[in-house]
C-alpha cells in the first residue's frame, strides 16, 4: 500500500511551482501545484523554477538611429516568474525547457533568447547613437528592459509571467570609424584635463607667490615698527647681512658691515 502512494504521488520543490496535465489527454489545468507533496493517478507534474533565471544573448547587430550597426552586442537579462501565470503561459506558448547548467525546467527562455530580447535591443539601440550608447550604458540597459517588458506584456497579455529583475549590457563593440571618433574625443578630453590641471597649479602658484609677498611686506612693516629703522633700511641691512655671510664663508678677506639709525 505504501509503495503504491509512493508511486502514484511527486513533489515540487521549494522555488517551484507545478503544471499539472493529464496523462492520457494531454490536458493543461490551469490551477498551479504549489511547493510540497501531491497525489498523481491520472494526473503528472510539470515542476518550473520561479526563481530567478539567466537569459543571454550574444553577438547581436543592431542598427543605431542613423542606420551605423553596432558589433557584437551582448545582452544579459535575469528574470524569475510569477508562480500563478506559468500554467497559464504554458498552456498558450507550450514554452518549456531544461534551465541552462541546471536540472530545473523554466518556461519562455526560448522566447526571449530569440525573439523578445533582439527586439528589445534593436528598439532601443535605434533610439541612440553608438556614441551616446558608449557613454550612458546604464541608460541603454534601461531603454532595454523598458522595452522588452512593454513586448513581454503586448505579446502575452493577462499571462505574461516575467519578472524581469536585470538587464545588463557587459560587451559590444563600436563600428570602426566610430571607434576612432570614440578614442580621440578621449585623447582630447585627457589632453583637456593635463593642462586644466597645469593651469591649476600655475594659479596656486601665482596665490603663493602673492601670499608669500603679503606675508613678507607685513613682516618688514612689523619691523620697521619695532625698531625705528625705515624699511629701505631693513632691506640694505638684510642686504648687508647676507654679503657679510657669503663673505665670511669664502676665502678672501672679511669686511664687517654694521648698520647704524640715523638720526
Amino acid at each position: 500500500m505504501m509503495m503504491m502512494a509512493a508511486g502514484c504521488s511527486q513533489s515540487v520543490p521549494t522555488g517551484s511551482v507545478g503544471i499539472w496535465h493529464n496523462r492520457f489527454t494531454g490536458y493543461i489545468s490551469k490551477s498551479v501545484a504549489h511547493p510540497g507533496f501531491h497525489i498523481t493517478l491520472i494526473h503528472g507534474i510539470i515542476p518550473v523554477d520561479t526563481t530567478q533565471t539567466m537569459a543571454e544573448v550574444q553577438n547581436m547587430h543592431p542598427r543605431d538611429e542613423h542606420g551605423v550597426q553596432m558589433k557584437a552586442v551582448t545582452v544579459v537579462v535575469q528574470y524569475s516568474l510569477i508562480p500563478n501565470r506559468v500554467p497559464l503561459f504554458y498552456r498558450e506558448t507550450k514554452q518549456i525547457q531544461v534551465e541552462p547548467h541546471t536540472d530545473y525546467y523554466t518556461v519562455g527562455l526560448r522566447i526571449l533568447e530569440h525573439s523578445a530580447i533582439p527586439y528589445a535591443v534593436q528598439i532601443a539601440t535605434e533610439k541612440s547613437t553608438p556614441q551616446k550608447i558608449a557613454a550612458h550604458l546604464d541608460a541603454y540597459a534601461h531603454r532595454i528592459r523598458a522595452v522588452l517588458n512593454q513586448r513581454l506584456h503586448n505579446l502575452y497579455p493577462h499571462v505574461d509571467p516575467y519578472i524581469i529583475n536585470s538587464v545588463t549590457v557587459p560587451t559590444f563593440d563600436l563600428p570602426s570609424s566610430i571607434q576612432q571618433q570614440v578614442n580621440a574625443k578621449a585623447g582630447f578630453q585627457a589632453e583637456l584635463q593635463t593642462i586644466q590641471a597645469a593651469e591649476i597649479v600655475q594659479t596656486q602658484k601665482r596665490k603663493l607667490a602673492s601670499l608669500k609677498a603679503s606675508v613678507q611686506a607685513d613682516a618688514l612693516a612689523a619691523a620697521a615698527k619695532a625698531s625705528g629703522l625705515t624699511p629701505e633700511q631693513i632691506v640694505a641691512w638684510e642686504k648687508a647681512r647676507a654679503l657679510y655671510a657669503l663673505s665670511h664663508q669664502s676665502a678672501g678677506p672679511v669686511s664687517r658691515v654694521v648698520m647704524t639709525k640715523s638720526n
